[in-house]
């Protein structure tokens, strides 16, 4: 399969500094990338720049200074949680902060932008997820994500930008340390000896090992636009299917712990029984499939964990 070399490109990453991005660098560093960032977090230097996604003129200026060839935007609200308890601000991050990404590619004749996306955008529908279904979100998080979608979807089409959307299913693995999340926020539990928590515990998800996202992002950014014609949207997942019952009850039992989880009887808004996606197309179009099994990802996953913790 043709793909393009990314030695000494310049790539930027949005959101270099979290748990996607910050591996993503790590990986594109080692095949030769030049690469820049852009974080809330971040001291700013030649390489780096300290900023909102809403400040456009910063953002801008930085960009046309670096002469950044290839995007990947991960930068934004990202959990579902958040876009309860603040919806407003998680509408304006996601929706601005990629207008502003795809404004700016607009003017800067970027190579390739590719804005992370997903799973949770399809809502309630048929199972598996296909890229063509049309997006069913409800909570302000999914919807926040399907705008995003289609906004770039809209500056694709109306000037011709190369715009791919990776629609990715709940990634895990060593080095998240957002312990709002199912995996961090159990693991944290267990080894701390405490009852992990359960909301419901019967809703269906997949599950995607950091490694293989970051592969899912690296084939998108090498791989040659005119071999997929109108293809921007790719779902990336593992065929890890799970209840998260059984998911927390996984990492008990890989922890060799004895403990038992805590049910809770509130639920969760609006959830959604099953979301996975089919990622055939990912497998035809691109040549990607994901290696690693839910069991070593765990495995990997509490191993961080136990060095992290110091338990």
């Amino acid at each position: 399969m043709e793909t393009t070399d990314l030695r000494s490109k310049r790539v930027l990453i949005t959101g270099i500094t979290g748990f996607v991005g910050s591996n993503l660098a790590k990986k594109l560093r080692s095949l030769g990338v030049i690469v820049y960032g852009i974080s809330r977090t971040l001291p700013s230097d030649k390489r780096n720049l300290r900023a909102n996604m809403l400040d456009y003129s910063v953002i801008s200026n930085f960009i046309k200074d670096s002469k950044i060839q290839i995007c990947f935007h991960l930068a934004g609200e990202s959990l579902v949680e958040a876009g309860q308890k603040d919806p407003y601000h998680t509408f304006k991050i996601n929706t601005e902060g990629t207008l502003n990404i795809l404004e700016i590619a607009r003017k800067n004749a970027f190579e390739k932008i590719i804005v992370a996306s997903t799973a949770h955008v399809y809502g309630n529908n048929k199972l598996p997820y296909l890229e063509e279904y049309t997006p069913k979100p409800s909570r302000p998080y999914e919807t926040s994500k399907a705008c995003t979608d289609l906004i770039a979807q809209s500056y694709a089409d109306s000037f011709y930008l190369p715009v791919l959307l990776p629609r990715f299913v709940n990634i895990y693995g060593p080095g998240d340390l957002n312990f709002q999340r199912l995996i961090p926020k159990t693991i944290k539990a267990v080894f701390s000896n405490t009852f992990p928590k359960m909301w419901g515990g019967k809703a269906t998800r997949d599950y995607l090992f950091i490694d293989d996202a970051i592969n899912a992002y690296i084939h998108l950014a090498k791989i040659d636009m005119s071999l997929i014609g109108n293809n921007r949207i790719f779902n990336f997942g593992s065929d890890s299917k799970i209840s998260v019952k059984d998911l927390i009850k996984k990492i008990i039992h890989l922890s060799g712990k004895k403990i038992t989880i805590e049910k809770i009887d509130e639920g969760r808004a609006s959830e959604i029984k099953s979301q996975y996606v089919s990622f055939r197309k990912a497998t035809k179009l691109l040549g990607w499939r994901p290696k690693t099994t839910l069991e070593d990802g765990l495995r990997q996953t509490l191993n961080w964990y136990k060095k992290y913790l110091k338990v």
